[in-house]
């Protein structure tokens, strides 16, 4: 006798949506990873594009200058300047540290004699911005020039 068969048995379905439950939940699982770092490439992104601005504007500006109200990621000296500024996640300085996505510390500083007109300049890029100084789970990118007036 020749059984013919055209289907799947019940325990081969449920086998098979074992399998494909099993996966989903693993490929679910992964979601929050990716996101976390989709968002800290973006922050770091930013923290870049913030310092690459710093740079240039310290490039072109003469000594003892102060960014225009147009520079929109806040006011800096062309000269001795310690500070610390939040942005929002598209780069602009934040309003208040509850609507910052990350915090700079800049520091200039003269080198001093012989060279008064040489200065350090160390951007230190901290998120999520309200990170203490020596917490293991922040994320902290640093920026160092030197730069002559």
């Amino acid at each position: 006798m020749k059984i013919n068969r055209k289907a799947f048995s019940l325990i081969e379905v449920v086998i098979a949506l074992g399998i494909f439950a099993f996966c989903i939940v693993g490929i679910v699982g992964l979601l929050p990873i990716a996101a976390n770092s989709v968002k800290s490439v973006s922050l770091e992104s930013t923290a870049n594009n913030i310092a690459e601005s710093i740079a240039g504007f310290w490039q072109v500006a003469p000594l003892l200058s102060t960014s225009s109200a147009n520079f929109t990621m806040g006011d800096f000296t062309i000269g001795n300047d310690t500070q610390t500024i939040n942005y929002t996640i598209s780069g602009t300085e934040a309003s208040s540290a509850s609507d910052a996505a990350l915090r700079l510390n800049y520091a200039a500083n003269s080198l001093g004699a012989p060279n008064p007109n040489t200065f350090t300049v160390n951007l230190t890029f901290t998120w999520p911005p309200n990170a203490s100084a020596n917490s293991t789970t922040a994320t902290r990118r640093t920026f160092n020039y030197i730069f002559t007036k």
